[in-house]
């Protein structure tokens, strides 16, 4: 657990330091910066999406995830609660709630957040919660200098995802073939591009609706192994 704690506190003093960044910058830097990391954003999706050995299985996930995550409304979900925070704080910030949706869901959505949690509870091994750590702190340096203090609360939230997956390790572990952790990466990807297009004001996607989409190749591969 005390991974988890770590990437929390990575996140927080990325934040934080982020704050004193963005004081010091004029608007017209911080739309270049963003214009150049979600660019960067863009090429780590489309690296992340063609490397799917399944197009079919990216495909249906993408599309049965949409519209599961749709119904359920839960991009609303998420922009009420990144209202209801900003409340909670009483933050100024128009970019509030896009600012914490948007790196949270850079930050769970990948294998990094499942595997690292699983390797550290049954094997002891937080190499890969210590390095998504240091890109965690980098991510939320960039976007909390250019959508402000949201960041900030993406911390405590993505603790609460990896520790339930910490805890839910052992149940999990069987599922995570590396067959269906590189289609779950893959599908991961196209979501983080899909994110990427949106920030780039290229398409509007209610991202966070399709995050259901992650648990089509758990499943697929899951039946798969039940006729082997």
């Amino acid at each position: 657990m005390q991974y988890n704690l770590l990437n929390m506190a990575a996140i927080l003093a990325g934040g934080l330091l982020s704050l004193l960044l963005r004081k010091k910058l004029s608007m017209r830097l911080v739309d270049a910066a963003r214009v150049m990391a979600n660019l960067c954003i863009l090429v780590v999706g489309i690296q992340g999406a063609i490397a799917t050995r399944n197009t079919m299985l990216m495909l249906l996930s993408a599309v049965l995830g949409g519209v599961a995550g749709t119904a359920l409304q839960i991009d609303a979900a998420f922009q009420r609660l990144g209202e209801r925070l900003k409340g909670m704080v009483n933050s100024g910030d128009s970019r509030f709630s896009q600012g914490f949706v948007t790196v949270f869901m850079m930050q769970c959505i990948g294998s990094m957040a499942i595997l690292g949690p699983i390797n550290a509870a049954l094997k002891g091994d937080g190499s890969i919660l210590m390095l998504k750590s240091v890109l965690d702190f980098v991510s939320t340096l960039v976007y909390g200098a250019i959508y402000g203090s949201g960041v900030l609360l993406s911390g405590p939230f993505v603790f609460l995802y990896q520790s339930v997956i910490f805890l839910a390790a052992g149940l999990l572990s069987p599922l995570m073939t590396p067959e269906a952790v590189n289609e779950i990466n893959a599908v991961g990807s196209l979501l983080i591009l899909a994110l990427s297009l949106n920030l780039l004001d290229i398409v509007k996607v209610k991202v966070a609706d399709y995050l259901p989409a992650m648990l089509g190749p758990a499943i697929y591969y899951f039946v798969l192994s039940l006729f082997r």
